[in-house]
């Protein structure tokens, strides 16, 4: 029996875990998932270490609950402090069922489980490595979110995670706000603001600056346009520990009046409404970019390394353009193609859209989730 018996309707006290609600995709999953479970009825808590965008989720009348838990290590003492801080927290509020983002919320997440009688559920948002931490402590719970069939497949393959345990569910975004199409007056005030020029075509990344993105390949890419399309810019929106070595490779490349970087931004509606071709070039493994999905949710046509998850939202020559990883030349062919051609343009643009809405709306994400939340409350009973 659990310790929390279940509310006489069918609203559910969640418990959504995650490190932090700093800036990227896991916060923007976690926000995104909270606001539409709390309009489908259900009581929806936050827990994290805090972060820039813990207002954003208040605002929507979501509480949050500051846990000390920001640590990259799932044997950290960080961790088993707050296992017994969380179980305190689910045995006052009544939480029906524990949803865990990261690795090391997913450790926490399932010796409360364990410890309160109460189930749990794990996302994984991209590709995991074996260590020692996870053979000691796997901690998948009763069942694990893939949010790509190639997390999936890393999950069932790689891991030997019981294929029943592994629920596909892609990711969702809130597909209304990047529907709105802006004025060429408004973009030009946007590229004022940005510090990019008003009459040059942007080709725009948005993600974090580590070795894996491939922000590197791309300034190569810019090279190769440049010598066919001159009145062209490059802009990076985001931060990170590798961000020096890539204004230091701009630089070395000449190429300093052409890129434009950006600090990372709490929406990325107006970055994205400054671009024409979205760029999202990881070099090895990519669970199912965000930010993808909301470039082609804007509008945007996409050119994309064809890794991970990747090829679950983009079909080639269909609603963008896939080419292989770490190829700075096959990177701008379709660049220049699709700055030339205004109707290969707009049929990418429109396909692009219809796919969002179709297949990645946070109401699909949203109404899968709740289900396995029931399949999984039903067999804890």
């Amino acid at each position: 029996m659990r310790i929390n018996d279940p509310p006489p309707t069918d609203i559910m006290r969640i418990l959504l875990l995650t490190t932090h609600l700093n800036i990227g995709g896991i916060t923007t999953y976690t926000i995104s998932l909270a606001r539409a479970l709390k309009l489908k009825g259900h009581e929806v808590f936050v827990g994290s270490n805090g972060g820039m965008l813990v207002p954003e989720l208040t605002y929507s009348g979501i509480s949050h609950i500051n846990i000390d838990i920001l640590t990259k290590s799932e044997l950290s003492p960080k961790v088993f402090r707050g296992i017994f801080e969380i179980s305190k927290i689910v045995k006052r509020l009544g939480i029906d069922i524990v949803h865990s983002q990261t690795r090391i919320t997913q450790v926490a997440g399932f010796f409360v489980s364990k410890l309160c009688g109460i189930p749990m559920v794990t996302t994984c948002h991209g590709f995991f490595h074996k260590n020692i931490g996870r053979a000691i402590l796997p901690s998948w719970g009763e069942k694990v979110i893939a949010i790509s069939d190639a997390v999936n497949e890393n999950l069932i393959n790689y891991f030997g995670v019981d294929k029943d345990r592994v629920s596909l569910i892609y990711n969702g975004i809130e597909i209304k706000k990047f529907l709105r199409d802006f004025s060429e007056e408004e973009k030009y005030k946007l590229k004022d603001k940005f510090g990019v020029k008003r009459d040059y075509s942007v080709i725009g990344m948005i993600a974090r600056f580590t070795p894996d993105k491939g922000h590197d390949v791309l300034l190569y890419a810019l090279y190769e346009i440049l010598k066919e399309k001159p009145n062209v810019q490059l802009v990076f929106v985001g931060d990170g520990d590798k961000k020096q070595d890539i204004v230091k490779l701009s630089q070395r490349l000449n190429l300093t009046e052409n890129v434009v970087f950006v600090k990372p931004q709490i929406s990325t509606v107006n970055s994205l409404a400054i671009m024409d071709v979205f760029m999202f070039t990881p070099k090895r493994r990519e669970g199912l970019g965000l930010a993808l999905l909301e470039a082609l949710a804007s509008g945007k046509p996409v050119v994309a390394t064809d890794v991970g998850g990747v090829s679950s939202i983009v079909e080639n020559n269909v609603n963008g353009f896939l080419v292989e990883p770490s190829k700075p030349a096959l990177l701008a062919e379709p660049v220049l193609r699709l700055l030339k051609d205004k109707a290969l343009y707009a049929r990418m643009a429109r396909s692009g859209r219809k796919t969002v809405v179709k297949k990645f709306s946070i109401d699909v994400m949203a109404d899968r989730t709740e289900e396995l939340y029931k399949e999984v409350m039903k067999g804890c009973l």
